[in-house]
């Protein structure tokens, strides 16, 4: 680690859909940083602006998959448009990690934002330390295949009832 980094606070990389979890978001968010931590939001949501404005907007990660967030919109089904959102949300995340700009990954999600998350998981390496809020955890839904030896999946239960 490199003096730089081991002297800054950790700094956590939030995902999930502001459009439609904006206080659940923000919740995590403020609790990150109470813990004296850093916390970078970056949003996947396809249905435009969510209650407040994350680090990362969603226009940014439908440009990172080389779309537009109106391209991504338009693509008329939410598991295509949920894709495209996971390619440039990996490829943001991935370029980050490598450049020093979080520590950890915490992400929350339905189906579709759990699926989304552990595509943004397996694409981290080893040791990067992966946390994974789903309303799905340890369902059939989930393949085995797809979890990350080093990720930490809990049952998020706030996504069916709310906070």
């Amino acid at each position: 680690m490199s003096p730089t980094k081991a002297s800054r606070p950790p700094v956590i990389l939030l995902i999930g859909t502001v459009d439609t979890k904006s206080d659940e978001m923000a919740y995590l968010r403020e609790s990150v940083e109470h813990l004296g931590g850093t916390a970078v939001v970056m949003d996947v949501g396809v249905l435009g602006k969510g209650g407040f404005t994350p680090n990362i907007p969603n226009t940014e990660v439908a440009a990172a998959a080389g779309v537009t967030l109106q391209q991504v919109m338009e693509t008329g089904d939410e598991n295509t448009s949920m894709k495209l959102m996971a390619t440039g949300a990996t490829l943001l995340a991935v370029q980050w990690y490598v450049e020093g700009r979080f520590d950890g990954l915490l992400a929350l999600g339905g189906t579709m934002g759990t699926d989304l998350a552990l595509d943004v998981a397996n694409a981290l390496p080893l040791g990067c330390p992966k946390v994974v809020l789903s309303t799905i955890a340890y369902s059939p839904l989930i393949p085995p295949d797809r979890i990350p030896p080093d990720l930490i999946m809990r049952l998020w239960a706030g996504g069916l009832y709310g906070l």
